[in-house]
This record gives C-alpha cells, sequence and structure tokens, in this order.
C-alpha cells in the first residue's frame, strides 16, 4: 500500500453465525431507572400519569313534610272521594344545610329549622360531587330565573318541583312521583276542581328560613 493513501473504511457486520459466537452484548455501564410507581404501561407501551383523585361526594336527602299534619289522610276520602296520605311540601338536604322554595323565593335553613319542625319522612337520594361553591352558584342563578317568589304558584310551581329540579341536578335523579303527582290527583276531583280559584291564591313560605341572596349565599 503506498504511504499516505488511507486505507478504505469496510462497515463491520456480524453474521448471524459471528453474532453467536460473539457471544451476549454487554448491557449499559449503569442501571435503569425503574417504572415510578403509580404509572401504567398500556398496550403501545406509552406511560400514563397517575389517576386524579376521585372528588369528594356529599350525601343528598329529601326532606318531605306534611302540611297537613294528619289531617289529609282522615278527611280526604269524604272531600275528595279519594285517599291521600298528606299535602307534601319538601326540601333538598345537602352541604349540611336545608334549603327550600316557597313564595318568598330560595331558602335555606339549618336541617329541621324551620317552625315545620322535624320531617315527617327523609328520602336518601344519593351522593353528588358538586361542591359547596358550585351548588350555590347554581342556587343564585334558580333564584334570580326559574325559582324567583313571584313565580310560586301552589299546583303548578311549587316547593316540590324545586326539589325535583335540584335533585336531578345534584345526582341525576327525580324525588318520587307520588309527591310530584300530589296537584294532578287533587284537580283530578270535583271537589278540587270547585276550589282551585281558592287554592291558586294560596302562597307557602314555611318560617325560620333565611332567603338567598347572590352574592353570600343567604341573607
Amino acid at each position: 500500500m503506498r504511504r499516505g493513501v488511507a486505507a478504505p473504511s469496510i462497515p463491520f457486520r456480524l453474521s448471524p453465525h459471528n453474532r453467536a459466537a460473539a457471544g451476549p452484548v454487554p448491557g449499559p455501564p449503569f442501571p435503569l431507572p425503574l417504572r415510578p410507581p403509580g404509572l401504567r404501561l398500556p398496550p403501545g407501551g406509552r406511560a400514563r400519569a397517575p389517576m386524579e383523585e376521585p372528588l369528594a361526594l356529599h350525601p343528598v336527602k329529601l326532606y318531605v313534610y306534611d302540611l297537613s299534619k294528619g289531617m289529609a289522610r282522615r278527611l280526604s276520602p269524604l272531600m275528595l272521594g279519594k285517599q291521600l296520605d298528606g299535602i307534601w311540601h319538601t326540601s333538598i338536604i345537602v352541604h349540611k344545610d336545608e334549603f327550600f322554595y316557597g313564595s318568598g323565593g330560595i331558602s335555606s335553613c339549618a336541617p329541621g329549622g324551620t317552625l315545620l319542625g322535624p320531617p315527617d319522612s327523609v328520602v336518601d337520594l344519593g351522593n353528588t360531587e358538586v361542591t359547596e361553591e358550585i351548588f350555590l352558584e347554581y342556587l343564585s342563578s334558580l333564584g334570580e330565573s326559574m325559582f324567583r317568589g313571584e313565580s310560586y304558584n301552589l299546583f303548578e310551581h311549587n316547593c316540590n318541583t324545586f326539589s325535583n329540579e335540584v335533585a336531578q341536578f345534584l345526582t341525576g335523579r327525580k324525588i318520587p312521583s307520588y309527591i310530584t303527582d300530589l296537584p294532578a290527583e287533587v284537580l283530578a276531583t270535583p271537589f278540587g276542581q270547585a276550589l282551585r280559584p281558592l287554592l291558586d291564591s294560596v302562597q307557602i313560605q314555611p318560617p325560620g328560613g333565611n332567603t338567598f341572596s347572590r352574592h353570600n349565599g343567604q341573607s
């Protein structure tokens, strides 16, 4: 070979036979990091971040009051020709407070804190992930739209309408139909039809609650 002329480089490849003879390829000179705890490798091998912590769950209950204090059960067969178990007022219990609707708008109090006293029955509506802050904002919007005090109507837009609306917002569940169907049952009777002009003017606002306001939740 002439001096001063570099020899051409020839790429070196191991044939399958020579590769086997050469033995295993040495590993890296440092340990590979272990997969961090909480990371999962789904199909495809890409690591996913740990799942977010689940939101806190808050119990939601329906308080049911019989405004007739048992008289509807005794007198409805004579007056209406059918049995009614009660004249129902309801409220929603969530975030440690009781919320209800009446002729004064949306109100709140401590559970059982109105002059109606303790409820006649309690219905468990499940749990909600809705935080207190979001819920109060939601109530404020309802109080300025659908559930203003002047919108109250004993048969068509009452406390049970409110409870049903809020229950679905919080849990996706409706309140029991025996409560929401009561006005239609009364109006389906001749006595109910005769009394409707008088009853339409009746407004119910259980005393003891605090009227809701937009800025601080309640006043």
